[in-house]
């Protein structure tokens, strides 16, 4: 009778070893779809469609880009991120160093999961869709496989649930830099152009002081990006002002060392090229506004809170040579 036990153990053993992965997420992604969205429909793929509302813009194709508010939930319901700051505030997890706003999501390009390149696909502005992405179809298009059983190709380890609304339908992502750079030059200050392809600058304050030299220089800035938000800045009032303050951060002005050369000033001192290029059109005292498109800044990558291909704005105050 032991021996009969001993090998149901063995055998019933076995049979977990082999359950994989995939197998796990599917059971737990079935008995939640059952119990609590039986209303649901179950893609091919694996996608949960909970609700989907038709939008009537501007239709999103594959190798565009679609601008998307979005938020995310654990099957438990949990929120754990938000780009709606109304729903942020109510959550209680609203900050002001955090950026809200659409996102920007590219089809095609390598770069969005393969299940919410699949949703994503087709939709016109003004559309909603919620829905749940199993963990299966968090791969890179082109990147991991679709037919994987395990996890090595998954980038999230469990089903996420979606709420996402196209905003805006990118077909042009340079096209789309240089009409809002514009507008907002036109809109905050009429009449001025770009002094370099891409690249707009206005002295907002001339002092008149001697060109800037070969030496470290002392910069106070402000970052924003094109619809106002404040990323960064070593002003500690300004920081205050906006809510980013660090009490933490001395506040210093940052020391840059000036160079002649473009590419040596950006790398020796770890700086986008649009902040290189506005300090070398400065001189010491001056305060001058500069605003420049992604590729001399964050690139198509973006960084920490920015998003990919973003214009930046930067205020900028060179303070005076001491010996000036």
């Amino acid at each position: 009778m032991m021996m009969a036990i001993a090998a149901i153990n063995l055998a019933s053993c076995a049979e977990e070893k082999s359950e994989t992965d995939r197998d796990i997420q599917e059971r737990i992604l079935n008995a939640v779809v059952e119990t609590q969205f039986p209303e649901a429909k179950v893609w091919d793929s694996g996608l949960v469609v909970i609700d989907y509302q038709q939008g009537t813009g501007d239709t999103l194709d594959r190798y565009e880009g679609g601008f998307f508010e979005y938020s995310t939930q654990a099957l438990s319901g949990n929120y754990a991120e938000t780009t709606v700051e109304e729903l942020a505030k109510e959550l209680g997890t609203f900050a002001n160093s955090n950026y809200y706003g659409p996102k920007l999501f590219q089809i095609g390009y390598q770069s969005t999961y393969a299940g919410l390149e699949e949703i994503m696909t087709g939709m016109q502005v003004g559309a909603k869709a919620k829905f749940i992405l199993p963990p299966w179809l968090t791969y890179i298009d082109g990147v991991g496989s679709a037919a994987s059983t395990g996890s090595g190709d998954w980038n999230v380890a469990t089903s996420v649930i979606y709420e996402v609304e196209l905003k805006e339908v990118i077909t042009n992502i340079l096209d789309w830099q240089i009409d809002t750079m514009k507008a907002y030059a036109n809109t905050h200050y009429p009449g001025l152009d770009t002094l370099k392809s891409n690249f707009y600058f206005k002295k907002l304050h001339d002092a008149g002081g001697d060109t800037l030299e070969n030496e470290n220089v002392n910069v106070r800035y402000v970052g924003r990006l094109l619809d106002g938000w404040v990323f960064d800045t070593n002003i500690a009032d300004t920081a205050k002002k906006y809510g980013i303050y660090d009490s933490s951060s001395e506040y210093e002005a940052l020391s840059v060392q000036f160079a002649e050369n473009l590419d040596t000033m950006v790398e020796d001192n770890s700086l986008v090229r649009g902040f290189c290029m506005a300090l070398k059109e400065m001189s010491y005292g001056d305060k001058a506004f500069a605003m420049f498109y992604s590729e001399y800044g964050y690139s198509s990558s973006g960084s920490d809170q920015i998003g990919p291909y973003q214009p930046l704005i930067f205020w900028l105050y060179v303070e005076p040579d001491e010996i000036y």
